[in-house]
């Protein structure tokens, strides 16, 4: 919102360069706000007409209100020298801040006063406003002029900003974000399935929301300071809905913290509603009402401080900053810096530095080279985020906003080439010519790193399931799990009364049919006898399943191999149900990897079967192989326990509502994957166990950074 005293060099048709006899009038119509700043005392210009506020010096400002029409430029200059004798405004200082005040129309000459100038800048104020709203990267709708209403919110909430309450919430900001970080491992495996496209809906209208609460902060503490609110509406950037507060009054204010006050107040706000979301975090127990907090405290908490608290853009972060440091230029600064290192850079030359201290040279420099850096990289997550969210549209939108974002300062370069010296020409030819193959080079060498690597554990292949054949009591372990056994070794013995007491049930039935049928025989009732020895032959059939039963209580191994079981020793005296899961085992030279695969990746994973795949485990060097197979068919059940958030694994899980006569798995996960098999080698499998948590990543392994994005620019023009 400070617009700054820009030095302009261009020669102008509407200003002579004789200060001695150019008269340049500064205008009467404008509001001025002297501001008390030991170190730094200025006066805020308002243009009422434009609806722009500007910053003057002490010494710009004592020359700016002595350009009238009955001195020149070199009158005025010299009744400044006289009053401050000791100030450092040199003549072609005084000369850049008529041309300056000339070009924002807050002063005039007789020749800008012309009927032709007049119409150019008309004509230019005109083109302006049709490229701010015709902008498709940004576009601002205004809806309405809440200043009214804002007035009359002022009665029911403005307490909140008061220092009793905020105080009250900046402690409990401050317990909010001490909670986060003790849970910061739950929160995060409980925040990744958010991006997923069905929680994107609901994560975007929270955030609509958090924005609406945010800027209508902004516009209760700039009235609750006498300020007045402009307009409100809706900012579109790349297509994304934010709100937005037009509080530019702040620049009235004559104290900075009112200031600091307004710009932080929606940053306070969100904290504010993301501490409260943390404490009903911990202590709900319904799986939506986490789902929701977990969107408000991303939205709000994380959200809010990598974008608005930050003061590598000009957001809420950067106004901060500046009023607090006492420097309102420092992004125009380090624009400025950076365009005089480009421009020395590839044309060569000397360049007029500015009179910086050496503190402050040191702080732009760096704050230009971060602020660079973030804005590319913020750039390039909107362009993928529209290209990604609104396909077609977006694709368009991006290449748009990279047209603008690339062709504007192209251009730029292009006037300058134009205009610089042969040598500023051969130099910007060597130079966009070098870095441009070190860059090919470098695009040409380094690898691709691959998408983001999805979950996997080591698993046995093939592994033996043992299974419970008779229900019973767990009644003795006779293995560990890790321990190596051999074929036909007691693992465990069971115990189940019922079925000893119906075996006996069946012997004394078997006596007492075998008692009968003799005696039937001896008694010459041949029929009866034959009856009961039919009878018998059942009973003894019985009796014979009821010893294999019997026998199943002992449980052995099928073949040799290890014993894998988590949590063995707990077995004990449990009761397991007939077909119930008891142990594996499994053989350390044969094992393999269960990838799981959420479903927004399963065309990605599925192209690349039998391609080679790379897999990392802690601790272990990143390997290779391949992908042999996908099981086509999503679930949320798993059966592997260690990748569960609940078991500190990466995949997010609720509780499964099963009634107490149900038995079942305890935890499902919240979004279906599907399961892909990678084989492992022997050398490969002896440096795993199984169990152990790995991550697999796709692609090719000899592919590099620019085939990557050469072969991705293929297929999207196909």
């Amino acid at each position: 919102m400070v617009l700054v005293v820009n030095v302009m060099r261009d020669n102008h048709q509407h200003f002579a360069s004789d200060q001695s006899t150019t008269s340049v009038v500064f205008r009467q119509d404008l509001r001025l706000t002297p501001c008390d700043d030991a170190r730094q005392p200025h006066v805020i210009v308002e243009d009422p007409v434009a609806g722009s506020f500007y910053r003057l010096g002490r010494i710009e400002y004592a020359l700016a209100i002595r350009l009238t029409a009955s001195r020149t430029i070199a009158q005025a200059y010299r009744e400044v020298c006289e009053q401050y004798p000791d100030h450092q405004l040199s003549e072609e200082d005084a000369a850049d801040l008529c041309r300056w005040l000339i070009d924002n129309e807050l002063a005039h000459t007789e020749s800008s006063k012309s009927s032709a100038r007049l119409h150019r800048s008309t004509e230019k104020a005109k083109t302006n406003r049709i490229k701010q709203h015709a902008n498709p990267i940004a576009i601002r709708v205004p809806l309405i002029h809440p200043d009214r209403l804002i007035g009359q919110m002022m009665k029911y909430v403005g307490w909140i900003f008061g220092l009793p309450a905020t105080a009250a919430g900046i402690l409990l900001i401050l317990l909010g974000g001490c909670l986060a970080i003790l849970h910061r491992n739950e929160l995060t495996h409980s925040s990744e399935y958010l991006f997923s496209s069905s929680a994107l809906t609901l994560l975007l209208a929270v955030t609509i929301v958090l924005k609406i609460f945010h800027e209508f902060a902004h516009a209760i503490v700039c009235k609750r300071y006498g300020g007045d609110v402009g307009q409100m509406g809706v900012l579109f950037i790349l297509l994304a809905p934010l709100a937005y507060v037009d509080v530019s009054s702040v620049w009235r204010f004559r104290r900075r913290w009112q200031r600091i006050h307004v710009a932080s107040a929606g940053i306070y706000v969100e904290l504010l509603v993301a501490a409260t979301a943390m404490l009903i975090w911990q202590s709900a127990d319904s799986p939506l009402v986490k789902h929701v907090c977990i969107s408000v405290m991303l939205s709000a908490g994380v959200a809010t401080l990598i974008f608005n608290a930050n003061p590598l853009m000009k957001f809420d972060g950067y106004f901060v900053l500046t009023d607090w440091v006492r420097a309102p230029n420092l992004y125009t600064d380090s624009q400025n810096y950076l365009a005089r290192q480009a421009r020395r850079w590839f044309f060569g030359g000397e360049l007029k530095e500015p009179n910086w201290q050496d503190g402050y040279r040191i702080a732009v420099a760096v704050y230009a080279w971060l602020a660079l850096l973030w804005k590319c990289f913020v750039c390039f997550g909107l362009t993928i985020a529209a290209t990604k969210l609104f396909h077609g549209l977006g694709t368009l939108l991006a290449v748009v906003a990279c047209i603008v974002w690339i062709g504007g300062p192209a251009w730029r370069v292009a006037k300058l080439f134009r205009q610089a010296p042969r040598s500023g020409r051969r130099r910007f030819t060597c130079v966009a010519t070098g870095s441009a193959a070190l860059l090919t080079t470098l695009l040409a060498a380094i690898p691709w790193p691959g998408a983001a690597p999805v979950p996997a554990v080591v698993e046995y292949s093939p592994h033996e399931v043992i299974r419970a054949e008779v229900p019973g009591f767990v009644d003795t372990i006779h293995v560990a799990a890790g321990q190596r056994v051999s074929e036909g070794q007691k693992l465990l013995t069971l115990r189940n009364p019922d079925l000893v007491l119906e075996a006996g049930k069946l012997e004394t039935k078997i006596q007492q049919s075998t008692l009968r049928t003799r005696q039937q025989t001896l008694q010459g009732r041949h029929a009866a006898a034959q009856a009961e020895a039919t009878e018998l032959q059942a009973l003894t059939k019985q009796h014979l399943d009821a010893k294999e039963q019997l026998d199943s209580l002992i449980v052995r191994a099928p073949r040799s191999g290890v014993v894998v079981r988590r949590r063995l020793n707990e077995l004990e005296g449990t009761y397991v149900a007939q077909g119930d899961e008891l142990l594996v085992i499994g053989d350390e030279s044969q094992k393999e990897l269960r990838v799981l695969i959420s479903q927004d990746r399963f065309d990605q994973f599925r192209d690349q079967v039998g391609a080679p795949v790379r897999y990392r485990a802690r601790g272990l060097a990143t390997n290779t192989s391949s992908l042999a197979k996908i099981i086509p068919r999503a679930r949320t059940g798993v059966d592997y326990p260690s990748l569960l958030a609940s078991n500190g694994g990466p995949l997010p899980v609720k509780q499964v509502a099963n009634d107490a006569s149900q038995s079942g798995p305890e935890f499902e996960l919240l979004v279906p994957h599907f399961e892909a098999i990678v084989p492992l080698s022997t050398s490969q499998g002896v440096d795993l166990y199984s169990g152990q948590r790995a991550q697999v990543s796709i692609g090719s392994l000899d592919e590099t950074v620019g085939s990557h994005l050469w072969k991705r620019l293929a297929e999207w023009m196909e």
